[in-house]
C-alpha cells in the first residue's frame, strides 16, 4: 500500500474539482458488509476505524480478488479509488504484509445499497444491470452539490470519478425532443451539452451531422464542439451529412484506417462508383499461379444496414474460377483496370457469420477475402 502525502498534509481530492468547477463526488467505503460514507476519496484509516465503530485491538485489512489481502495500519492514507472494500480482524490474526498482485474489490452504490465488481470501468447501463434496475431507470451520480449528475446508458462511468448513486422517480426527468424523438437523463440528456452529444442520442457517428436549435418555427445551428445551455422540452433536429446513396464515408474511412493500423493496404474510393479496393491479398505460401491479388468489393447502397457481399477480381485474373463462387458477366471499371464480379457470399451462406452491422464492416471484410484466396483450387 502507498501512502499518499498531500502539501501542508492535508488529506483530499477536492482540488481537482475546484480547479475544474465540477462538485466533487460522493464517496463510500464496505467495511464487514456495511456502507460507511465517508468525505472524500483519500482518506484516513484510523477515520474508517472509526466510522465503522471498530473495537480497540482491531485492524482494518483491504479485501482482494485473490487469497492474499493488505493490512493496513491506522495512519496510513488509503485511496479508495484502488479498492474501497475492507473487513476487521483481531490484530492477532492479521495477515503477513505482502505485495498483493491481485486487483482490490470494488463497491458501487445505489440508493446506499452496495454491490462488488473488481471492473472499475462501467457504464450507465452496467451499473443498471449490476443493481437489477431496468433502463428506464433515472440514475444520478451522488455529487456535492444540489445538482447530482445524470449518467445515461451509453456514459462511461469510470470508478475513479466516484461510486454513489441515487435514483429518481421517472417523472422528475429533465427532457428534449430530437428529431421528433423524447430523450431524458436516463439517455444521458444534461442540462448543458454539446451539440455533439446531441447528435449522439440520435446518430452513431455525430461527427457527421448538423444539430440545429427549434425555436419558433426557425432553426439555429448548434455547433458540434459548442457547450449550450438546454432547457426542458428544447426541440432540436440533427442532419446527417457526407451521404453518398445513403451510407457514411466516415465509417468506411474509420474502418479501413484500423486495417492501416495492421499493415493493409485498401483504398475508397467514390467515383465513378463507391467501392473499396483491397490492395496485395495473399495467396497461400507456394501458389502457383500468383502471390498477391488486389481485390475489389462494392459499397451497398444500405450499408452498414445492407451486408456486403461479393467481390470482383482482376478481369483475367488466373483466380477466376479457382475461387469459390462463380464468375458473373458483371464487369465495373475503377482505379483504371477493368473488373469481374465473383458470387461469392460469405455472411449468406458462405461459412462466414451472419451479418451483424454493429460488429462487422470493410475491417472484418478482409478475414472472409483472406480464407477465400488461400482456398484457391489449383
Amino acid at each position: 500500500m502507498q501512502t499518499v502525502s498531500h502539501p501542508e498534509g492535508r488529506i483530499g481530492n477536492s482540488a481537482e474539482h475546484a480547479a475544474s468547477c465540477s462538485p466533487a463526488p460522493k464517496w463510500a467505503a464496505l467495511i464487514d458488509d456495511t456502507p460507511i460514507p465517508v468525505p472524500q476519496r483519500e482518506v484516513r484509516v484510523s477515520v474508517l476505524l472509526f466510522q465503522a465503530s471498530a473495537s480497540p485491538g482491531h485492524v482494518l485489512v483491504r479485501d482482494h480478488g485473490g487469497e492474499q489481502d493488505v493490512p493496513l495500519a491506522e495512519d496510513e492514507v488509503v485511496n479508495l479509488e484502488q479498492g474501497n472494500v475492507f473487513y476487521l480482524v483481531p490484530a492477532c490474526d492479521v495477515p503477513a504484509r505482502c505485495h498483493c498482485t491481485k486487483p482490490a474489490k470494488l463497491a458501487l452504490f445505489v440508493d446506499d445499497r452496495p454491490e462488488i465488481t473488481l471492473n472499475p470501468n462501467q457504464t450507465g447501463k452496467s451499473i443498471r444491470e449490476l443493481f437489477s434496475l431496468t433502463d428506464q431507470v433515472n440514475l444520478l451520480r451522488d455529487v456535492e452539490s444540489p445538482h447530482d449528475e445524470p449518467v445515461g446508458l451509453t456514459d462511461p462511468v469510470p470508478f475513479g470519478r466516484g461510486p454513489v448513486f441515487i435514483t429518481r422517480r421517472q417523472h422528475t426527468q429533465f427532457k428534449i425532443i430530437v428529431n421528433s424523438k423524447p430523450f431524458t437523463e436516463a439517455d444521458g440528456v444534461k442540462r448543458r451539452m454539446t451539440g455533439r452529444q446531441i447528435a449522439g442520442l440520435v446518430s452513431d457517428n455525430p461527427d457527421s451531422t448538423e444539430v440545429f436549435l427549434l425555436e419558433k418555427g426557425k432553426s439555429k445551428p448548434v455547433p458540434l464542439a459548442m457547450e449550450i445551455q438546454v432547457k426542458d422540452c428544447d426541440e432540436f433536429r440533427v442532419i446527417r451529412n457526407n451521404v453518398c446513396g445513403g451510407f457514411e464515408p466516415s465509417r468506411i474511412q474509420k474502418e479501413l484506417e484500423r486495417l492501416k493500423q495492421g499493415g493493409c493496404r485498401a483504398d475508397f474510393f467514390l467515383q465513378p462508383l463507391p467501392v473499396v479496393i483491397y490492395r496485395d491479398v495473399p495467396a497461400r505460401p507456394g501458389y502457383a499461379h500468383l502471390q498477391a491479388t488486389d481485390v475489389l468489393v462494392l459499397v451497398p447502397g444500405g450499408y452498414p444496414g445492407q451486408p456486403l457481399d461479393g467481390a470482383h477480381l482482376p478481369e483475367g485474373s488466373p483466380l477466376l474460377g479457382r475461387v469459390a463462387g462463380s464468375p458473373q458477366g458483371v464487369i465495373v471499371a475503377a482505379d483504371g483496370r477493368r473488373w469481374q464480379l465473383v458470387s461469392y457470399h460469405p455472411h449468406n451462406g458462405g461459412g462466414g457469420p451472419a451479418w451483424n452491422k454493429d460488429r462487422h464492416g470493410f475491417h472484418t471484410y478482409l478475414d472472409e477475402l483472406l480464407c477465400w484466396i488461400h482456398r484457391a483450387n489449383n
